[in-house]
């Protein structure tokens, strides 16, 4: 993924490749009068499995339609408008955009030394105001990883909380299912499942700004995800069946995966967030790992405590 630059902090996203083989599933989505029939036939612990539920199609052609990859110059160029509009209540006040190789550079033109002094602190918290506006907007969000890297990424919190009216015939058909399963269980049965969704390449999207996420019903229709698009699913199906269950993002370098506050026995992975132990799920794939178990590569971080998370 190419980092994002954006007023001279570089900020990119976290992503990765996971390298085991899964077993094979088999998807098929069918046009069925105004919605759209997902099927899906996969391995739960060496078991056959089905799963099908119905989305209506407006709610499909509806599911975060604003959601677009995060492109800097465009934030830049809304950020260069309002700045402008600020300065020009301003008489005798000129501002010159310079050129840059990254973020956005200008120059207050006066004669009024105290004037430029001030308009210069008010167009550095207009910057910031607006810009956490136009993020929101988008559904992003500024993130501080563990040594203070400043990172833009996909705002997972809302991306998940906005998903759930729309994931209720998934959650109904999951619930139908796991009715009276153990919680662990049951988690242990979603993320297996979303593991053997095809991995998001990113080579598919090397050459466009911002990230690979999609949506939920998105990466679902087109059946592929990433490391973050699987973790917001499991997080939003979570919240819906095991709605108690305290649940947090966990980024550590180049990928991102879920801790979920349930019971871990001695040779889980967990995290420690705010004093409460987590057990670590990575949904990602292909490699089918169990809750409390993750890749060799992303022990040494959690083991080190070195991540940083934001809980949903």
């Amino acid at each position: 993924m190419k980092p994002l630059i954006l007023l001279s902090v570089v900020m990119g996203v976290m992503l990765s490749t996971p390298a085991l083989p899964a077993t094979a599933l088999r998807f098929s989505a069918q046009q069925q009068s105004q919605q759209l029939q997902f099927n899906y036939q996969f391995d739960f612990n060496g078991q056959p499995q089905q799963l099908q539920f119905a989305i209506s199609n407006s709610t499909l052609a509806g599911h975060f339609r604003q959601f677009r990859s995060f492109q800097p110059a465009l934030l830049q160029q809304y950020l260069w408008q309002d700045l402008r509009a600020h300065a020009a209540q301003y008489p005798n006040v000129r501002l010159k955009r310079l050129p840059q190789h990254s973020g956005l550079r200008y120059q207050i033109r006066t004669t009024d030394a105290e004037l430029q002094q001030k308009l210069s602190i008010e167009l550095q918290q207009l910057s910031a105001q607006r810009t956490d506006f136009y993020l929101q907007r988008d559904y992003y969000y500024r993130h501080t990883m563990l040594f203070g890297q400043q990172y833009i990424i996909p705002d997972h919190q809302r991306l998940m909380t906005d998903s759930l009216t729309d994931l209720l015939p998934l959650a109904q058909a999951l619930h139908a299912k796991l009715a009276n399963t153990p919680s662990r269980d049951s988690l242990a049965y979603i993320s297996s499942w979303l593991q053997q969704i095809p991995y998001q390449d990113l080579s598919d999207r090397s050459e466009a700004a911002g990230t690979s996420f999609s949506p939920p019903l998105k990466m679902l229709q087109e059946n592929r995800g990433d490391c973050d698009s699987k973790a917001v699913l499991l997080a939003a199906l979570l919240r819906m069946l095991l709605p108690d269950v305290k649940l947090a993002m966990i980024y550590l370098p180049q990928h991102a995966m879920l801790a979920v506050q349930l019971p871990a026995k001695a040779d889980d992975m967990t995290v420690t967030i705010e004093g409460r132990e987590y057990l670590l799920v990575d949904p990602t794939g292909p490699a089918q790992l169990a809750p409390g178990s993750i890749s060799p590569q992303y022990q040494l971080y959690s083991r080190n405590n070195q991540f940083s998370y934001r809980l949903l």
